[in-house]
C-alpha cells in the first residue's frame, strides 16, 4: 500500500477523502480540530487539544503563527517513506527548497506556480490575453499616491503579492493610508510585496477544473462569498441563476436592488464564458490536477439586457485544490482527492453533468469568524465542521468553525445554515 502525505493549513476534508482510498494516509497541518479523524500518521502546529479542564488555550493569530516552513519541518521524518504528496491551501512546491527540494518529484500537483502565485507576474501575462483589473506593483507610498492621482476615477485595493483567501487585502482610501502610517506599516507594505489592483464591485465567482497535461475540463462553477474585508468566507454551488441572484443577509458587498436587467439568457452566456475562459487559462499555464479560477462580474452587468464579456474580470488562478472542496464532492458525488490524483497522472474521471438538472443539490458553506476575542463552548452541532476544542480562546477576526448545509431547496439549505450559525453564536462567550 502506498503512503500518501496531505499537507496544508486544514487537511481534515482531504483526509476524510483519503481514508476512503487505498493509501496509508499521513497528514501535516496547521489545524487539528475536534472533528478531525486521525489517519495513519499525523502532525499539526496548533495544539488546542492539549487544553485541560480549567485552563484556557489561546489559538493566537493565524497570520502570525503560520509558515509553510513549519509544515516542512514537521514532515521531515516522513518524507523519505512517502510515495505521493498532495497539497491543500497554504503550501506549494515552491516551498520545497534546500534539503526538501529532492522530494518535489513526489508531489502530485503543479511544480511551477510562480507565474500564478505572484499576482503581478500573473497580471503581466494576462493583461493582453484576458480581461483583468488594472494592476501595479508600487515600491513605496509615494508611488501609490502617484498612481491614485493619475487614475483618480478608479478605486484600488492593496493585496499581498503572494497569498490566498483574501488575507491582508485593504480597500485603498485615506483611512487605510493613515492606518499604514500610524502603525508603521508603510515600510513593509510598500516594498514591492503588495499589488495595487483596480477595485471591481460585483459578484465573486469561481470555476473549479480538473486538468491533465493535454486537457482541461471545467467541472463546476461557484458563487464565492467574502467578508467586508475581502476574506474568503464561503460559497454557494452549483452556480445557477437562482444561486447567482440570491440576496443573502450576511453578505453586504452588493446592492441587489440593481439586479433588474440581468436575465436567464445573460446568465447562460456568463456560465459558458466562465467555462471557456477558465479552461483556456488552466491550459495556458500548463496546470494539472484540481485548480480554480476566480472571477468578478462587475455590478455594471446588472444594468444591461445582454451579457457583456468585458464585465467579467479574471482575478486570479488558484493552482491547487480550493476551499469549495467538500461542497464539490457532495454536489458532484465524487471523491475529489481521487479525481485530483488521477488527473495528475493523466486521467480525467467522468464528471456528472449537473448543468441541465432542473433540481440540483445545492451546497452552501460559511466560515464563521470571531467578531471579538471569544471563549468557545461545545460547538458540536449538525452542519458544523472544523470544530474547536471546548474552552479554547479564539482571537478577533480568526476563524471559529465551518458550516456546510446542503439541500435541493436553496432556501432551505440557507435556512439550515443560518440555524447552525445561530447555534454557534449562542455557544461562544465574548471576552471583554
Amino acid at each position: 500500500m502506498e503512503n500518501l502525505l496531505i499537507m496544508g493549513i486544514n487537511t481534515r476534508p482531504m483526509v476524510n477523502s483519503a481514508l476512503k482510498l487505498d493509501y496509508n494516509t499521513f497528514s501535516i497541518s496547521y489545524f487539528k480540530t475536534l472533528d478531525f479523524i486521525n489517519p495513519y500518521c499525523e502532525k499539526h502546529i496548533l495544539h488546542q487539544e492539549n487544553i485541560e479542564s480549567e485552563d484556557s488555550f489561546n489559538c493566537g493569530s493565524f497570520e502570525d503563527n503560520y509558515f509553510p516552513e513549519k509544515l516542512l519541518s514537521l514532515a521531515d521524518e516522513y518524507l523519505e517513506s512517502i510515495d505521493k504528496i498532495v497539497f491543500s491551501t497554504g503550501i506549494s512546491a515552491d516551498d520545497f527548497v534546500g534539503k526538501f527540494s529532492k522530494f518535489k518529484n513526489k508531489i502530485l500537483g503543479n511544480l511551477k506556480t510562480d507565474n500564478v502565485n505572484d499576482k503581478f507576474k500573473f497580471y503581466n501575462k494576462m493583461k493582453n490575453k484576458f480581461n483583468v483589473p488594472m494592476a501595479f506593483n508600487p515600491v513605496d507610498i509615494y508611488e501609490v499616491m502617484e498612481i491614485a492621482t493619475q487614475y483618480n476615477n478608479n478605486q484600488f485595493i492593496l493585496k499581498p503579492l503572494k497569498g490566498s483567501g483574501g488575507y491582508g487585502t485593504f480597500l485603498l482610501n485615506k483611512q487605510t493610508l493613515i492606518k499604514f502610517k500610524t502603525a508603521n506599516l508603510d515600510s513593509t507594505i510598500f516594498d514591492g510585496n503588495y499589488l495595487m489592483q483596480e477595485y471591481i464591485s460585483g459578484v465573486n465567482l469561481s470555476s473549479s477544473l480538473l486538468s491533465t497535461k493535454n486537457e482541461s475540463k471545467n467541472i463546476i462553477n461557484t458563487r464565492l462569498l467574502t467578508t467586508d474585508d475581502f476574506i474568503y468566507s464561503g460559497n454557494i454551488l452549483p452556480l445557477t441563476f437562482e444561486s447567482f441572484s440570491k440576496d443573502i443577509s450576511y453578505i453586504k458587498n452588493l446592492n441587489f436592488s440593481n439586479f433588474n436587467k440581468f436575465n436567464l439568457n445573460s446568465f447562460y452566456n456568463l456560465s459558458q464564458n466562465m467555462e471557456n475562459v477558465s479552461e483556456e487559462m488552466i491550459s495556458y499555464f500548463n496546470l494539472i490536477g484540481s485548480n480554480g479560477v476566480d472571477f468578478i462580474l462587475s455590478e455594471d452587468a446588472f444594468k444591461k439586457e445582454s451579457f457583456d464579456e468585458n464585465d467579467l474580470y479574471v482575478i486570479e488562478v488558484n493552482p491547487r485544490i480550493q476551499g469549495t472542496y467538500e461542497s464539490c464532492e457532495e454536489v458532484l458525488g465524487i471523491n475529489l482527492l481521487d479525481a485530483h490524483i488521477k488527473a495528475c497522472e493523466g486521467e480525467i474521471i467522468d464528471i456528472p453533468d449537473i448543468n441541465n438538472n432542473p433540481n440540483p443539490l445545492y451546497s452552501v458553506k460559511k466560515i464563521e469568524y470571531a467578531s471579538s476575542d471569544i471563549n468557545v463552548k461545545n460547538l458540536s452541532f449538525y452542519n458544523v465542521y472544523d470544530i474547536p476544542y471546548e474552552n479554547v480562546k479564539i482571537e478577533e477576526n480568526q476563524p471559529i468553525v465551518t458550516i456546510i448545509s446542503s439541500d435541493s431547496n436553496l432556501n432551505l439549505a440557507i435556512s439550515n445554515l443560518e440555524k447552525a450559525s445561530n447555534n454557534v453564536k449562542n455557544n461562544i462567550e465574548i471576552i471583554y
